[in-house]
């Protein structure tokens, strides 16, 4: 039979081995897919692109100004940040070559050992039962589920930082020189992510100066001075040695003055108070941690700061350390915390091990209680052990919902959340293209000429490997377009005008809203390639891509799309000769019907496709709009169809505006309603200035559903500056769909 202690124990191992598990699992998550937009995917890609530059021109520093074929000046080194997170970076690029899974694997190798560090931290101080609430007070928490996978200061500057943290603790517990050796590693670690390694770690250093040289020798008995002092020596000969390096490293590189400029510009906006500047990121604060974590995390302070001063174990400062440079960081660089949802990530460590000191704190009283009691020691044993694990796991359990629900809404957004209503979107529908069209016909490093519709970015030059030149249309007869083979844009992005511009200089190819123009071939007709969309088998969803559906694209072009666009771009089209089996061949089938006068052709397929939707929001517009009505679309990307129809010619280009705003807050949830109400919706592929009367129409939205009881809503809006079309019953928006 085991001991009460032992059972205890396996208890909190057990939590251990799970919490682990879960963080394991979010940050393998989508590993071996496609970089996308947002934090999660274009800022990977750029950290990779950069440490990119050092194996390929043997420098010490990242660097912009990628493949163009010469090594980049000094004036485009990155000299913002120490250079952890690149040399990282670097090591894995050099060791795997150029492979997608490369731009996220440094933040996976450095955050899954986390819970574990968090374990072996208090565990060494308080007891296992303090150790399992450390590790699944981390884990449930929502910013640090969503950023798992983050390969950027942060990751490696917690995980270096507890490292060193873990191994002091144990080099003072059993004088082993690996300990030591462990906890230096850490420490380099920590300050070579980031400035904020500093601010972490030095509340510590300072904390250990004292105890070491300040304190009486009776106020610190397990203290072993020579091995102590010999560890705290080297700790701050790394931490000044990794500074001066790092400096110096920007001296060399004539980038000192640069980098105080970039410092500066971190600053907030003048005129507003904390509490103000705290109040304008309160939906971003409640969703990345909740209103309980904040609460307990500001009720445990105090207790650390007790605890320090009456037990005077390193441990105890480790909490507070965390939270002095995580403060400082938070506060101090105001425009970086206003942009960067992930700038309060220091915070989480903080309350993962407060959270065990507060935990074992009640413990400690119970066991208090117990002995006035004159309870037995295993009773009394048993019992602070209970306890512990109780208090401790009570608020992981109550916060775990958000975590996991939060972990989708993270990687759907590229952990950008609601971005304070801006409209995003992953990239991937035209990062698909570019992998499986463009890439294969060209040669790494060759340029293309983006548009700026495409909205090039990071994730882009990651996976074309080539340098982009900003071009607003293609290069038709142009002696460089054979160096400049492709145009890209989307059709979204371009309004009617530049759309007619765009079909009539090159051979235009559509794969759903990515333009594609070859600029080596003739002019010719545009051709609509169809996309197939399937859902991820578990394999995919699992280790490439869980958010998004798989697409492929048709091997010649689609007689229905490719009828379509032509007919709206006044160019010559072949009529479609199959029977129509799709819902989206059928509204085509319904404008094509139109075209030819075929009345009962039209009231055939408006029949077809009227009865798949849902009409309870059908509404009409002046001028010349009817809003059809809405059908859902499930699976790994939900999505909303907004059906359409041009009942005249428009005199404008609008943009059918879906926004959503959450009313009531999910069951089982603490996140509480957000007031940031979010633009969903992308202008449609073919500008509404060519729609053609009669004809339908479809927008796809992402719905991208946030924690709680959500409603969408539609208006249109001017893309030109034309008064938008208005409902003839006076209403403003249509409610579209409600989201549970």
């Amino acid at each position: 039979m085991l001991r009460p202690a032992r059972v205890t124990d396996r208890i909190a191992l057990a939590v251990v081995a799970v919490a682990t598990a879960w963080f394991a699992c979010t940050a393998l998550w989508g590993l071996f897919g496609i970089p996308a937009a947002g934090h999660l995917g274009a800022g990977n890609a750029g950290n990779a692109l950069a440490a990119e530059q050092m194996i390929r021109w043997h420098i010490a520093y990242p660097a912009w100004d990628w493949y163009t074929g010469s090594p980049p000046a000094r004036d485009q080194y990155i000299c913002h940040h120490p250079f952890g997170q690149y040399y990282v970076a670097a090591l894995l690029l050099w060791v795997f070559g150029h492979h997608d899974f490369v731009v996220r694997l440094g933040g996976v190798l450095a955050s899954v050992p986390v819970p574990l560090l968090l374990y072996g931290i208090a565990k060494e101080r308080w007891g296992a039962p303090a150790g399992a609430v450390a590790a699944a007070s981390y884990v449930v928490l929502p910013l640090a589920v969503g950023f798992s996978q983050f390969s950027n200061l942060e990751t490696y500057v917690i995980a270096g930082a507890l490292l060193f943290f873990w191994g002091h603790t144990r080099h003072v517990a059993t004088g082993r020189a690996r300990y030591a050796a462990a906890s230096l590693a850490g420490l380099a670690l920590a300050c070579a992510g980031d400035w904020a390694g500093y601010l972490v770690v030095a509340p510590a250093l300072v904390w250990s100066f004292v105890r070491a040289f300040a304190l009486p020798a009776r106020l610190s008995p397990r203290l072993r001075f020579a091995p102590y002092a010999r560890w705290w020596a080297a700790a701050v000969a790394i931490a000044a040695g990794t500074l001066v390096l790092w400096l110096g490293l920007f001296t060399v590189a004539g980038q000192i003055e640069a980098w105080l400029k970039t410092s500066l510009s971190r600053e907030g906006a003048p005129g507003l108070t904390l509490a103000q500047v705290l109040d304008l990121r309160r939906d971003w604060i409640d969703f990345s941690f909740t209103p309980l974590v904040v609460a307990l995390g500001k009720a445990a302070a105090p207790v650390c700061v007790v605890r320090l001063l009456w037990v005077r174990a390193d441990e105890e400062a480790y909490a507070l350390s965390f939270l002095a440079g995580a403060t400082v960081q938070y506060v101090s660089f105001e425009q970086g915390a206003d942009i960067h949802i992930y700038w309060p990530f220091y915070f989480a460590p903080y309350y993962a091990l407060a959270m065990a000191q507060l935990a074992h704190a009640i413990g400690a009283a119970v066991g208090l209680v117990g002995r006035l009691l004159r309870t037995t020691p295993t009773t009394a044993a048993t019992a602070v052990a209970g306890v512990v694990l109780f208090t401790g796991l009570a608020p992981a359990l109550e916060v775990a919902p958000d975590g996991v629900r939060s972990l989708g809404i993270w990687r759907r957004t590229g952990g950008r959340y609601d971005d304070k209503g801006t409209l995003t979107r992953s990239q991937l529908d035209l990062l698909d293209v570019v992998e499986q069209i463009v890439v294969p016909a060209t040669r790494r490093g060759m340029p293309i000429d983006a548009s700026p519709s495409a909205d090039w970015y990071w994730e882009h030059t990651w996976l074309y490997q080539g340098p982009a030149h900003r071009a607003p249309l293609p290069a038709s007869g142009d002696v460089t377009a054979p160096s400049h083979p492709f145009w890209i844009g989307r059709g979204s992005g371009l309004m009617a005008d530049a759309q007619q511009k765009v079909a009539a200089l090159g051979h235009l190819r559509v794969y759903g809203d990515t333009w594609l123009v070859d600029q080596r071939q003739a002019i010719a007709p545009a051709d609509v390639y169809a996309v197939h969309e399937e859902e991820p088998g578990l394999v995919r969803w699992l280790l490439v891509e869980g958010t998004e559906p798989v697409r492929s694209f048709g091997a010649g072009p689609d007689p229905w799309l490719t009828w379509e666009l032509r007919a709206h771009l006044g160019q010559p089209a072949e009529l479609p000769s199959s029977e129509p089996r799709t819902l989206d061949e059928m509204r085509i089938a319904h404008n094509l019907a139109v075209t030819r006068g075929d009345e009962a052709g039209r009231a055939r397929w408006q029949d077809a496709v009227l009865a798949k939707l849902d009409r309870a929001m059908a509404v009409r517009y002046e001028p010349g709009l009817a809003l059809l009505g809405v059908r859902r679309v499930d699976g790994v990307q939900p999505r909303l169809e907004v059906w359409l129809e041009a009942t005249a010619k428009l005199p404008g280009d609008y943009v059918y505006a879906v926004s959503s705003k959450v009313e009531t807050p999910a069951r089982f949830s603490l996140v509480p309603v957000p007031i940031t109400e979010r633009r969903m919706s992308w202008p449609p592929s073919i500008a509404t200035r060519a729609w053609l009367p009669g004809f339908y129409y479809s927008i796809q939205v992402p719905l991208n559903h946030r924690i709680g009881r959500e409603r969408y809503t539609g208006r249109w809006m001017s893309r030109d500056g034309s008064p938008p079309p208005a409902r003839t019953d006076g209403g403003l928006d249509a409610t579209l769909a409600i989201v549970e």
